[in-house]
């Protein structure tokens, strides 16, 4: 009975400390991605702008895959991706790599870069 304890906690703490994973595609607010993220050209249009709209900026922000997925960043991803465009030079086709702990269609980010 303690081996299988002591299975359960080892597994346990490993999947705690899965490893990072990366991730490429457009950098989107959820808003506009949710409504036009399916049309062709979508991710390489959209622009900076938009993604300082406030209402975009509100509903968070994701990365727009080749295959049309979108995976949405956490709390802290999304402080970090706004920095990240305030420091843009680029107005559009902003392609990144996200660096983080994926979970399911969502990330915890921990780093962000352009491609």
């Amino acid at each position: 009975m303690k081996k299988l304890a002591m299975i359960f906690v080892v597994s346990a703490a490993l999947s705690a400390f899965a490893a990072d994973t990366t991730v490429k595609g457009y950098l989107v607010d959820l808003e506009c991605a949710r409504a036009e993220g399916a049309k062709a050209g979508f991710g390489a249009e959209h622009t900076k702008e938009c993604l300082q709209m406030p209402d975009c900026a509100k509903g968070g922000y994701g990365v727009l895959t080749d295959d049309k997925k979108i995976i949405v960043f956490d709390a802290a991803g999304n402080e970090q991706a706004k920095k990240f465009i305030a420091g843009l030079k680029q107005t559009k086709d902003v392609k990144v790599t996200v660096t983080g702990a994926r979970n399911g269609d969502g990330m915890t980010v921990s780093k962000i870069e352009l491609q």
